[in-house]
């Protein structure tokens, strides 16, 4: 808990509640416990309160939401001081349940039971809404590392991140929720630690990137940023992951490709669409990441050379930087099938492994 006892203290000072009794007294009251029987409950409940403030053991889960009430600010806050680096107010802030609760305790039973109930005043639902810090559920799912919270927004809600905005959308049952989060990078570090390679690659679906736009991916989008793609490129599950070739369904919407059928959907087969920024990333970093650069140039000789084989020589070209390949004879990226991905290179390393590599590798014409 770190500082949580000279936080308690600081808190107690300023409600002027005196001893740890008298405190554990009012939680019992704000746990419904009323008269002698509260009385009781402190004196029951001081040795533990005391290895708590020690940390010789976890702080009690009932004991979050009476504690937030008395002193009138967030766990976060009782945990740490200058958690969101705002002065403290002998009055209390306004009190919101919430998600913070659910975050820490991370329950399942909890979420389901609980959490898709809670809604704010206009209907809303609950991940729309913030604290009086200006924090999401989102944001303390970071800081609680609620990997239970991931899933259950993953099963419920199928969290995904829509590239173009760095947004992340909801669904469930109808309807949609777009959530923005500034906090993209440490969201995909903790999903990333789950060593869930296909629950990160459904929540950042860098399939849905290539689709909506192709070659107009911009810098400013997660799956080109150093920091997501060194999350990649440590994680081995991850990692291995982009290689694989597996059908991926693209609905239309409003997008102009195939627009004239009126088709809802094309399924498409290919591998992941973020093996060229990795593979670029790599070979930017070789001191780093040379072992990866060589992973992927050796599985592109294989893919690339399987592609050519399948069509036959210069009858397919790149038509975007993402390494989408389409037949050489169309031009229009939008109103064209693509067929699958291509590694290819576009910038220069000085390393005779790498090059020997790099040399091997069967190149493709380029329409973009």
């Amino acid at each position: 808990m770190g500082n949580l006892k000279n936080n308690i203290d600081h808190y107690m000072k300023l409600k002027g509640i005196k001893m740890y009794s008298h405190l554990l007294v009012n939680i019992a009251h704000e746990l419904g416990i009323k008269g002698q029987d509260a009385y009781q409950f402190a004196n029951k409940e001081k040795s533990n309160f005391s290895k708590m403030l020690k940390d010789e053991r976890p702080l009690k889960y009932e004991f979050i939401i009476p504690l937030e009430k008395i002193f009138g600010v967030s766990l976060a806050r009782l945990l740490d001081e200058d958690a969101y680096k705002l002065p403290t107010e002998k009055d209390n802030v306004p009190f919101n349940k919430g998600f913070r609760y659910y975050a820490y305790l991370d329950d399942p039973k909890l979420y389901k039971e609980e959490f898709d109930l809670l809604l704010t005043k206009d209907g809303k639902s609950i991940l729309t809404q913030t604290d009086e810090f200006g924090k999401t559920f989102l944001d303390y799912v970071v800081e609680y590392h609620s990997v239970n919270g991931i899933r259950y927004l993953h099963e419920e809600y199928g969290i995904k991140l829509k590239w173009y905005h760095n947004q992340f959308e909801f669904k469930k049952d109808s309807g949609m929720t777009w959530i923005n989060f500034e906090n993209c990078i440490e969201f995909a570090r903790l999903v990333a630690s789950m060593n869930d390679a296909a629950l990160f690659n459904d929540i950042y679906d860098s399939y849905n990137m290539f689709f909506s736009n192709g070659y107009y991916a911009s810098n400013d989008t997660i799956f080109c940023r150093s920091e997501y793609l060194e999350i990649i490129l440590d994680n081995d599950a991850l990692f291995h992951s982009i290689f694989e070739r597996r059908p991926y369904e693209y609905v239309l919407a409003g997008s102009r490709v195939k627009r004239e059928k009126q088709v809802n959907s094309i399924i498409y087969y290919l591998i992941n669409p973020i093996i060229n920024n990795c593979l670029r990333y790599a070979l930017e970093h070789l001191d780093k990441y040379k072992h990866r650069a060589i992973n992927v140039l050796k599985f592109g000789i294989k893919h690339n050379t399987e592609i050519l084989n399948e069509v036959g020589a210069d009858t397919y070209c790149i038509c975007n930087e993402l390494g989408g390949v389409i037949s050489s004879g169309r031009t229009d990226w939008f109103s064209c099938d693509v067929d699958d991905i291509a590694v290819y290179v576009d910038i220069k390393v000085n390393d005779e492994e790498i090059n020997a590599l790099i040399e091997q590798l069967p190149k493709f014409k380029k329409i973009y």
